[in-house]
C-alpha cells in the first residue's frame, strides 16, 4: 500500500484543537492547543476549535465552558469556533449528525462499509479467546451466511463497519506514514480489524468523525500528542476512501505527532501528581501568561535560546521541526521560576487587579491604591505564586502581630531589644516624617546608628519583629510608611508590654 500523503507546505494552513467536553481542559490539552497555535500564527495559518461531544453521558456545558475560558486565559484566541462561528459551522460534533450519516451512507453504498450486529458479550468472548491465545484481537467479519442471520434478529442492533483494505494471502499489507515529527511510521493493516465507524444509536466514533470534520474543514496539519498514533492508520484509510469518493476537498492533511508530557518519575501525568487542568494551575496563583510560556517549553525549544518570552515572541520562533519527539517532563521548579520571573515584571497596577481573589480576606480599603501596591512591591521578590500573597501581606493589615513564640524568645526576650524597642516608641512619634518614605530611610539608618554598639541586626530584628512578627521581609522604612504612625506606635507598644509581661 502507499505512503500516506505527505505534508504539501503551499496548502493554506489550518490546524484544529478538538477537545471532548469530559473534564477540564488538560495540561495535555493546552499544550497541543498551543502548539497548534503556534503553527498558524508562524505560517499566517487559522487555527480552529472543535467541540468533540459525542460521549453525550459524560460531556457537560461546564467542562465547554472551562475549555473556553482556560484557552482564552492562556491567549489561545481561535479563528474558527463553536462561539464565534465560521465557513465550515457547526464546530459542534452533536450538531453535525446529519453530515456523518451522509458520508457513512456513502462508504456503504460503495461497499467500503458494512452493517455488523455483534453483541457487546460475542466481541468480549472474541477478546478473552485471543487473550487466552495469546495473539492479538483482530475482528474478525462473520460469513455472509452468519451475517444475513444475525440481520434477521430482531433482538440485535446493528452498527457500521469500515472495511479495512486486504491483500492476497502471503503479501504485506503494509501502511507508512510520513510525520513531520518522528518521520516514517509503518502499521501492519493486518492487524487491525474493521473497526465501527456509526455507533447502532446513530453516533459516529471518533475515528470517523475527526476525519469527516478534517477534511470539511480542511485541516492542513493534525498536530497532536503520541497517544493518537495507533488512531492515524484507521484514520488515513478513511481520507483515502473518502478521496475516493470524491467526497473530500481537500487533500489529506500532514500529521505530526508530539512527545506525551510526563511527570517527574516519567509516569504519565494524573492526579496524583498534583493538579493536571489548566483552570486548577490558575486557582493555584500561576499567572496564565507564564504557564503558557512554561507549556511551550515541554518538548519545543527556542532557536533564540530564549526560554521567558511572550506569546507573540514564541510564534515568531516557532517551527515544527524543533518539536522533539520524545517524552517531555514536567518540572515543576521550572514553572516556579518562571512565574516568579512573570510575578517580578509585571506592572504593579496589573499585579494589583491580579492579586485581588486571592486577598479576599483581607480589607483592602484600609489602603489607597498607591499604598497596595507599594505592599504588593515590597513583597512580590520571594514569591512564587499569587496564592503565596496572603501569608506575605498578612502584617500590613489588622492591628494585632501575629508573633511566633520562637521569635519572641529568640529576638525580643533580650535586654538589648528592650533597649532598641523603648528607644523607638519614645522618639520615633516626633522625630520620623511617616508621610514621606524617603525621610523615613534617612531617619531608620541614623536611628540604628544611635544604637551603637549594637550590630544592625541586634536592632533591626527587634524592630521586624514587633512591627510584623517576623525577621525578614518588605524594607523596614517601607514597612513603616506603609503601616503609618498609629499603627507602627501601637505595635511597637503592644511587643514592649510582651516582653515587660515576660521579665516581671
Amino acid at each position: 500500500m502507499a505512503d500516506a500523503v505527505k505534508p504539501d507546505v503551499q496548502a493554506p494552513v489550518r490546524v484544529r484543537i478538538a477537545p471532548s467536553p469530559t473534564g477540564n481542559l488538560h495540561v495535555g490539552t493546552a499544550r497541543t492547543a498551543l502548539f497548534n497555535y503556534l503553527f498558524a500564527k508562524a505560517c499566517g495559518g487559522k487555527f480552529i476549535l472543535r467541540i468533540e461531544d459525542t460521549d453525550t453521558e459524560r460531556s457537560l456545558a461546564q467542562y465547554t465552558q472551562n475549555i473556553y475560558d482556560s484557552l482564552r486565559a492562556l491567549g489561545l484566541s481561535w479563528d474558527e469556533g463553536p462561539d464565534v462561528g465560521g465557513e465550515y459551522a457547526p464546530y459542534t460534533q452533536m450538531e453535525r449528525l446529519a453530515i456523518y450519516q451522509q458520508w457513512a451512507d456513502a462508504l456503504l453504498k460503495a461497499d467500503l462499509a458494512y452493517y455488523s450486529y455483534e453483541t457487546e458479550a460475542e466481541l468480549e468472548s472474541a477478546r478473552e479467546a485471543a487473550k487466552a491465545a495469546k495473539t492479538a484481537y483482530v475482528y474478525q467479519a462473520p460469513s455472509s451466511e452468519r451475517l444475513a442471520e444475525m440481520a434477521a434478529d430482531s433482538s440485535r442492533t446493528r452498527s457500521l463497519r469500515f472495511r479495512i483494505p486486504r491483500t492476497a494471502p502471503g503479501e504485506t499489507n503494509q501502511l507508512v506514514l510520513q510525520d513531520i515529527i518522528r518521520g516514517p511510521i509503518e502499521f501492519d493493516l493486518d492487524l487491525i480489524g474493521d473497526f465501527v465507524i456509526m455507533k447502532s444509536n446513530g453516533v459516529p466514533t471518533y475515528n470517523f468523525a475527526v476525519v469527516v470534520d478534517d477534511a470539511l474543514m480542511k485541516i492542513s496539519h493534525v498536530i497532536r500528542g503520541e497517544d493518537h498514533i495507533s488512531n492515524t492508520p484507521k484514520q488515513i484509510l478513511l481520507h483515502q476512501a473518502f478521496a475516493s469518493l470524491k467526497l473530500s476537498p481537500v487533500a489529506m492533511p500532514a500529521f505530526a505527532h508530539v512527545g506525551m508530557i510526563l511527570s517527574a518519575d516519567r509516569s504519565k501525568l494524573s492526579k496524583r501528581h498534583g493538579a493536571t487542568a489548566v483552570s486548577e494551575f490558575i486557582q493555584q496563583g500561576y499567572l496564565p501568561e507564564a504557564f503558557c510560556n512554561f507549556l511551550s517549553l515541554l518538548g519545543w525549544s527556542a532557536p533564540d535560546g530564549q526560554e521567558v518570552a511572550s506569546l507573540s515572541h514564541i510564534a515568531s520562533q516557532f517551527s515544527l521541526e524543533r518539536i522533539a519527539h520524545s517524552p517531555a517532563i514536567f518540572d515543576r521548579e521550572k514553572l516556579n521560576w518562571l512565574n516568579k520571573q512573570y510575578i517580578r515584571q509585571l506592572p504593579l497596577a496589573e499585579l494589583l487587579e491580579r492579586s485581588k481573589p486571592y486577598l479576599k480576606d483581607f480589607d483592602l480599603t484600609q489602603y489607597d491604591n498607591a499604598r497596595l501596591e507599594m505592599i504588593l512591591d515590597a513583597v512580590r521578590e520571594p514569591i512564587t505564586t499569587l496564592a503565596d500573597l496572603p501569608e506575605a501581606v498578612i502584617y500590613f493589615f489588622g492591628e494585632k502581630v501575629i508573633y511566633d513564640a520562637q521569635l519572641v524568645g529568640d529576638v525580643l526576650m533580650t535586654a538589648e531589644a528592650t533597649q532598641v524597642l523603648q528607644a523607638a516608641l519614645t522618639s520615633w512619634a516626633t522625630r520620623l516624617d511617616f508621610t514621606n518614605p524617603d525621610a523615613l530611610a534617612v531617619e531608620l539608618k541614623a536611628f540604628i546608628a544611635e544604637q551603637a554598639p549594637l550590630k544592625t541586626k541586634a536592632v533591626m530584628w527587634p524592630l521586624r519583629v514587633a512591627l510584623s512578627g517576623r525577621t525578614s521581609g518588605a524594607d523596614l522604612s517601607k514597612l513603616l510608611y506603609i503601616l503609618g504612625k498609629d499603627r507602627v506606635m501601637t505595635r511597637l507598644e503592644t511587643a514592649l508590654t510582651l516582653v515587660s509581661a515576660s521579665f516581671a
